[in-house]
């Protein structure tokens, strides 16, 4: 799975992989060793340490590297995971990440209403 998604992360970035582990210090021959370990594993395993490097060049959590949070034990996609990873992104603020923090542990009839007049306030701005 690491590989997978190094690969993926590298197209995302529009960077070679030879080039990405390069850029994250290691050698460049390491993207091949990883490519012909993955054929015979259809895994690779770095280490900790790499994981963590690798995880850091991207923007992504180890366990996204790892596929563990996008897939349930049986190998399917976690839906919830998924849309949560798709729309991530968007917590690039600290007032949205402020908001999450504060809605934890409201009901959800608490939380309707905070979105009714989030909407009500959004109106207002336009």
């Amino acid at each position: 799975m690491l590989y997978t998604r190094f690969i993926k992360l590298c197209e995302l970035k529009g960077v070679a992989p030879s080039r990405a582990v390069q850029e994250i210090g290691y050698d460049k021959s390491t993207a091949s060793y990883w490519k012909k370990s993955a054929q015979k594993n259809n895994n690779i395993n770095v280490g900790e340490e790499k994981e963590e490097k690798i995880a850091e060049y991207f923007s992504v959590s180890v366990d996204y590297l790892n596929g563990k949070d996008l897939y349930d034990d049986d190998g399917s996609v976690d839906k919830q995971a998924s849309d949560l990873a798709e729309h991530s992104y968007k917590l690039d603020n600290p007032y949205k990440l402020l908001l999450l923090d504060e809605a934890e542990g409201m009901t959800d009839k608490s939380l309707e209403q905070v979105i009714r007049m989030m909407r009500v306030i959004k109106g207002m701005q336009d």
